[in-house]
């Protein structure tokens, strides 16, 4: 058996982007966390105790520490220092961890829902 934890579409004002608007004005994005518990025994959990497991709000703690230091330029910087961040705090709890960021609203002539980089480990 499998446990996963998700965190879906957090929602952040980050100052992130390419060009100096973006990160002076600031603007919206929406990341997610899936995180899959290594776990040797199912009957850890039964114990009911949040030490046995990842706490969606220390991890949502984590990446909005994370966004509120970004003047990143790239989604995929962000990520790394979010995914990197949540690895040294919960390395020896999950097995595996993938972390997307969307941005909503794009700097292009186009009509696109969002823009979004995903990356696991």
């Amino acid at each position: 058996m499998t446990v996963v934890i998700r965190l879906n579409s957090a929602k952040f004002h980050a100052h992130i982007g390419v060009y100096p608007e973006e990160r002076t004005i600031g603007q919206d994005i929406a990341i997610s966390a899936e995180i899959t518990l290594k776990l040797t025994d199912l009957a850890i959990l039964k114990a009911d105790e949040l030490a046995n497991t990842i706490s969606y709000g220390v991890v949502y703690k984590i990446i909005a520490h994370e966004v509120s230091l970004s003047q990143d330029k790239l989604l995929e910087t962000l990520g790394v220092r979010i995914v990197e961040a949540l690895q040294a705090r919960f390395a020896d709890k999950f097995s595996s961890l993938t972390l997307s960021i969307k941005k909503i609203a794009l700097p292009i002539n186009g009509i696109v829902d969002n823009a979004e980089v995903c990356i696991t480990i």
